[in-house]
């Protein structure tokens, strides 16, 4: 039995801890807050499909506070709504799923240490950085640099949706790099937001959108969301096997900033081959960089619109009929979902030079 240092307590930490002790590992955490000091400054809206891969580890029905079957997507001016006949999305307590958990990986055996911050005293020659954007593991091990980051403000504040089943996507040249949005929790309450990439003013973003809305919102809680992949994420060095996993390693989607679907998929790999990194890093590369790619490629097209393209792809998207393709083929975590024969003919009209030799 080998013993394994989880650095980070949050949803990649807990599954590839859950997952080390499965492999036959003795495994510590460590997690900077204490048990009652989970963050609450992210947003909790996941796909169905995404959470049903969870179950195993957590009953995300206890946490679930909305449904979500569709959204309104301001291409700046002009609207383009999604809709679906059923929700395929849920708005969660997201404190609840992490302290649920956190006490699932104890109850399996691994050994929390609420409180601590890790600066390079680890407790084993194994390490799992799952400790977030600004990985302190990636950082002591020399791991290469992520370069995009996205900043964020978000508030959940009394708030009325005419339909509080689905969210408010806004796309500006104001809010650039990024969206605002406006995800309802209730029929009075909502979670409004912004995110802007760095190193644009996300304050700036935040101020436009709530003019916009007409909203007064006071205080919001900030975050930074790494919005590129990792070039490494596991190595060996000097004596120890380092992998790292979650935000950590940059495991989230640029259409979105989401990382923890994808970050939990990544950890189950992660906790199974904590003592093989290099064998860890070609796998979730293997099975998801696709994935992440496309995720990457599409951010990087629609940040190339200004206000006056951005409109005009709103207004082609208007003049197809996407909804039935959607409901089909879409899915929230996987674009490559999408690609089937059937979505050239919408490229063909929807992308300009698209085809073009």
């Amino acid at each position: 039995m080998a013993s394994v240092h989880v650095v980070g307590a949050g949803p990649a930490g807990c599954i590839a801890a859950i997952n080390a002790i499965g492999a036959g590992h003795s495994v510590f955490i460590s997690e900077e807050h204490g048990p009652d000091g989970f963050p609450k400054n992210c947003s909790g809206l996941f796909s169905i499909e995404g959470l049903e891969t969870l179950k195993k580890y957590v009953d995300y029905s206890r946490f679930v506070i909305n449904g979500i079957r569709g959204a309104d997507i301001y291409f700046d001016d002009v609207l383009f709504k999604v809709r679906r006949k059923e929700a395929v999305a849920y708005v969660c307590n997201r404190e609840g799923i992490d302290k649920s958990l956190a006490m699932n990986a104890e109850g399996r055996g691994a050994k929390i240490f609420y409180g601590e911050r890790i600066t390079g005293n680890f407790r084993s020659n194994n390490i799992i950085g799952a400790d977030g954007a600004n990985s302190v593991v990636a950082e002591n091990f020399e791991f290469p640099r992520i370069g995009r980051y996205v900043a964020t403000l978000q508030r959940v504040i009394n708030y009325k949706k005419e339909e509080n089943d689905t969210v408010d996507v806004y796309l500006s040249s104001k809010i650039p790099g990024f969206f605002g949005w406006i995800i309802p929790h209730s029929e009075e309450r909502a979670e409004v937001g912004v995110g802007v990439e760095l190193p644009n003013n996300v304050r700036k973003a935040w101020n436009h959108l709530l003019k916009l809305k007409k909203i007064e919102a006071e205080n919001p809680h900030g975050s930074v969301i790494p919005v590129e992949i990792r070039k490494r994420a596991g190595k060996e060095i000097g004596g120890r096997r380092v992998v790292l996993v979650g935000d950590a390693a940059g495991q989230t989607k640029a259409t979105t900033g989401g990382g923890v679907i994808f970050g939990a998929w990544c950890a189950e790999i992660a906790g199974r081959e904590a003592l093989k990194p290099r064998w860890y890093d070609l796998e979730w590369r293997a099975r998801y960089g696709h994935e992440f790619i496309l995720h990457r490629k599409i951010r990087d097209y629609m940040n190339g619109l200004n206000d006056r393209e951005l409109r005009e792809f709103g207004e082609k998207l208007n003049r197809m009929d996407l909804n039935g393709y959607l409901e089909k083929h879409g899915n929230m975590d996987k674009p490559s979902g999408l690609l089937k024969p059937e979505i050239l003919g919408y490229l063909f009209n929807l992308v300009p030079g698209f085809g073009a030799r």
